[in-house]
């Protein structure tokens, strides 16, 4: 019997959403799918239902459409697929609406917790103010950093530790909220666009708190990882070869590996933040000492999530069998000295139709599923 699942987006564009149903089916999960109208993820032929959100939905309409979509398909598990899905799910268990019914509240919160783990730590994982110290407490390499409420703090910061140097928003995602200051000039003019309202603050802070990081230089190495009740399940590595647009921007073309120290840390972070379900870590290799320094944490699915399952590191058969209490169908991590390359669909094709890449590497386009595969064509259309 098939176990349910929701994914959660508000988003109509991501594309980690619309090509995970098809690995979370194959898993055994029967996918039902909570999101505005005309997503990606809708294309999908593994989307066995499907819930909208009203247009530009208020939080109070989200949690109502959210509450109405459990009650007609009682999930197993809820996965969310952007950030802000993410803070929606667990400002629900934190801080639920006025009015809204105790025990549904009760409801809906348990559903939360045991899909996404241990609530305490929900705001610090993806918080990237209060990230740093946090993992390094918990024996994390992380760069340098401090958070600043003034463009001072931030210019003696950037003096300690020389420019270029990393300024950032609270939360952020896709490299937005997110600038790399050459110098002063660019760093004055960055804080001021960063200390205007984020509409992307949900919490209500008062004043202005961002951080500073050193810069360190070396190639992103993303950690995705499947965990339940705190330990990992399974989890792959994949360096960023390609980005578009660079140098911020989401990978188009990844190298896929195994990264012992990485793996670690993630273990170390699951474990310490008591993490559930499909997530993945971001990290920068310095370039001379190969040493990894944790940026930021994604408690979502992502671009890569789904691809576990052509390297046969499945992220979601893991999820599946956590669940049920039955072994997983796939492996826990690639071999020593394992390595794939993997053009991603239709990314490196919008950055660059005539790519060597997608001449010479595995490309992952969703050939068996037409009406997406359609879709994702049109997204050059929408350029």
């Amino acid at each position: 019997m098939s176990t349910p699942v929701l994914l959660v987006s508000t988003a109509t564009r991501w594309l980690g959403t619309a090509r995970i149903p098809r690995y979370l089916a194959k898993a055994g999960f029967e996918v039902s799918l909570l999101a505005p109208r005309d997503s990606l993820a809708e294309k999908s032929k593994f989307v066995s239902k499907v819930a909208h959100l009203p247009d530009n939905a208020s939080t109070l309409q989200w949690v109502v459409a959210f509450a109405g979509t459990v009650k007609a398909i009682s999930p197993r598990l809820v996965v969310p697929c952007d950030d802000m899905a993410f803070r929606l799910l667990t400002a629900l268990v934190l801080t639920p609406p006025d009015g809204m019914q105790p025990a549904l509240h009760l409801q809906l919160a348990a559903l939360v917790r045991e899909s996404l783990g241990d609530p305490a730590h929900f705001r610090t994982t993806v918080d990237k103010t209060l990230l740093p110290a946090a993992a390094e407490a918990l024996g994390v390499r992380v760069p340098p950093f401090a958070v600043v409420a003034t463009l001072a703090d931030a210019e003696a910061f950037a003096s300690e530790h020389g420019y270029p140097t990393v300024l950032k928003r609270s939360h952020g995602f896709a490299g937005e909220g997110v600038a790399l200051c050459a110098d002063r000039r660019e760093l004055a003019a960055s804080f001021v666009a960063f200390s205007r309202v984020d509409p992307l603050e949900l919490e209500g802070k008062a004043g202005v708190r961002l951080l500073c990081q050193a810069y360190i230089p070396g190639p992103v190495r993303l950690q995705g990882i499947a965990a339940w009740d705190g330990e990992v399940l399974a989890g792959f590595a994949r360096d960023k070869l390609v980005s578009h647009p660079p140098p911020k921007g989401p990978s188009t073309v990844t190298r896929y590996l195994r990264a012992p120290e990485t793996r670690e840390f993630a273990a170390t972070l699951v474990r310490g933040f008591g993490m559930k379900g499909l997530m993945a870590f971001e990290f920068i290799a310095h370039q001379e000492t190969g040493l990894a320094y944790l940026i930021e944490i994604s408690r979502r699915t992502t671009p890569g999530t789904y691809t576990g399952g052509l390297i046969d590191v499945d992220l979601c058969a893991a999820l599946y069998g956590a669940i049920n209490g039955t072994p997983s169908t796939s492996r826990r991590n690639l071999d020593e000295g394992e390595e794939h390359v993997l053009a991603h669909f239709p990314q490196e094709w919008l950055r660059d139709p005539a790519s060597a890449y997608l001449r010479d590497c595995r490309v992952d386009a969703p050939w068996d599923e037409p009406e997406l595969f359609e879709a994702l064509l049109a997204m050059r259309l929408e350029r």
